[in-house]
């Protein structure tokens, strides 16, 4: 059998979970700038809508929040895993 693909993406793995913490970072990021640009496009003055804007951003920040917390917890995890297993 050929392991070479499976050697490969664990590489890519390995390189993915070095990287959670900064990873969740950008993807949080991310949202939030995708979000805030489509609250800047949106028009309508409706107190309704003004409202289920804001509770939508703050839907996007939890989001945003959890993916940062995981991906720094992945990291965490692994440096605890590295310093009790040399």
């Amino acid at each position: 059998m050929n392991y070479g693909t499976l050697k490969s993406l664990n590489g890519i793995l390995g390189n993915l979970q070095k990287d959670a913490a900064v990873i969740g970072l950008t993807i949080a990021g991310l949202m939030i700038v995708v979000y805030v640009i489509i609250i800047m496009f949106e028009n309508d003055t409706n107190v309704v809508a003004h409202q289920k804007r804001w509770e939508n951003l703050r839907k996007v920040f939890l989001c945003a929040a959890l993916i940062a917390a995981a991906g720094a917890l992945i990291s965490f995890g692994q440096q605890l895993g590295s310093a009790l297993h040399p």
